[in-house]
């Protein structure tokens, strides 16, 4: 995604790809670079949420550990307890949850109209995959 000052037409693709990211970090594989601000930003703490689910009649639940899509790499100064914190954090929380953490001061984010799209997103998810078992 275009970072920085964009162009137009990169002002234009960064929104629609925005909008549609969450849809990556639900469905594909997600590898985790875990440095020591990892479980304070926004983006992170999302795709690792959502790295953690799967797609069931009841929304979405924790994956079973053989069905996560993430693969969680310690960087830098983060020791390799980050990735069990990283799992015990996200691993059994409900979308409701999560929604209500990743909306919290304390998760920083760049740009606070990110956390204003995707965390009604997040709900709005959890409600579609209920909804396409009916």
């Amino acid at each position: 995604m275009p970072q920085g000052e964009k162009e137009v037409w990169e002002l234009v693709a960064f929104k629609v790809m925005l909008r549609n990211i969450n849809l990556l970090y639900l469905f594909c594989g997600v590898l985790v670079l875990a440095d020591l601000s990892y479980v304070s930003r926004f983006w992170t703490q999302f795709e690792a949420f959502l790295s953690l689910r799967t797609v069931t009649k009841n929304g979405l639940e924790p994956a079973a550990e053989a069905e996560r899509r993430c693969v969680i790499k310690c960087v830098h100064n983060a020791p390799s307890s980050f990735e069990g914190i990283i799992v015990d954090m996200w691993a059994g929380k409900t979308a409701a949850e999560a929604h209500d953490i990743l909306a919290k001061p304390d998760v920083t984010v760049t740009n606070q109209s990110d956390k204003e799209v995707q965390l009604p997103k997040l709900l709005k998810l959890n409600e579609f995959a209920q909804a396409q078992y009916k």
